[in-house]
């Protein structure tokens, strides 16, 4: 079976926002079948992980196709029509553009968690806002939390922020809720992720999105103490690894820092 995930979320997509869709499932189908011309059976699904897939079964395609596609221009139709008809193990970079600018359209099964932007060390509120007025005119409009630090540590890495595109919400892991974190490595790590959300993701040639492109290693750069915080996590790093694992290690339940 042929799968066509959805795009990693650490990064904002440009929103379209016109919900008048071009096709009915009937009308859709019919296109697809024209264009494939080989015997097509459509099924329209809210599926948030994988938005196209298909098989052949019984000399005829299951073609499955999130909602999404009801608002597909006829171009990316006909992509998606050679996709199946060549049996193609990716989706072209139209299919993969649209897919990337519809995420906006994907069912928010889950619902935005309770937010607790005040740590133990930490106000995670009152970083976010000196970054937003210092950099984005105080314009920025993104909900901020500390994380549950549930994710694993691998060996040689922590994901010290993550920006969720279909939630809208950045989220920053609880290790740094701690007073030998400095406040500069902190805003380092909240300022990157708020340029998830204002610059998004770029597409490639192959209709691929490009989250850490030049545009944003360049902007990501314009933060003053950019290269400071880069040789501090340099020479932290092994040192709050220790501190997640020890965490879970010897407090049972608890994940990172306790923040209430």
């Amino acid at each position: 079976m042929t799968t066509t995930s959805l795009p990693s979320r650490s990064s904002q997509m440009s929103l379209s926002f016109d919900d008048t869709p071009f096709w009915d499932r009937a009308s859709l189908e019919a296109a697809l079948l024209r264009e494939a011309r080989r015997a097509l059976r459509l099924t329209l699904t809210d599926n948030r992980s994988v938005l196209l897939s298909f098989r052949r079964r019984h000399g005829e395609i299951d073609l499955r196709l999130h909602r999404m596609f009801l608002h597909a221009p006829l171009p990316v139709v006909r992509e998606v029509a050679v996709t199946v008809r060549h049996g193609q193990t990716g989706a072209g970079g139209a299919v993969r553009r649209f897919m990337n600018e519809n995420l906006h359209r994907v069912s928010r099964v889950r619902e935005t968690p309770p937010l607790q932007p005040r740590g133990r060390f930490y106000d995670l509120h009152e970083v976010y806002e000196d970054l937003n007025q210092r950099f984005f005119q105080g314009r920025m409009r993104v909900p901020i939390t500390w994380g549950r630090g549930s994710g694993r540590a691998r060996r040689a890495r922590i994901t010290f922020g993550s920006y969720d595109p279909v939630l809208t919400l950045i989220r920053i892991h609880p290790v740094l809720d701690r007073t030998d974190v400095p406040r500069y490595f902190l805003e380092s790590v909240v300022y990157h992720e708020m340029l998830h959300h204002h610059i998004g993701g770029v597409p490639d040639k192959s209709g691929r999105t490009i989250y850490h492109s030049r545009v944003f290693r360049e902007a990501e750069a314009k933060y003053p103490l950019h290269e400071m915080a880069l040789e501090w996590e340099k020479r932290n790093l092994s040192h709050l690894l220790h501190v997640v694992r020890a965490q879970r290690s010897g407090s049972g339940r608890r994940r990172g820092v306790r923040r209430r």
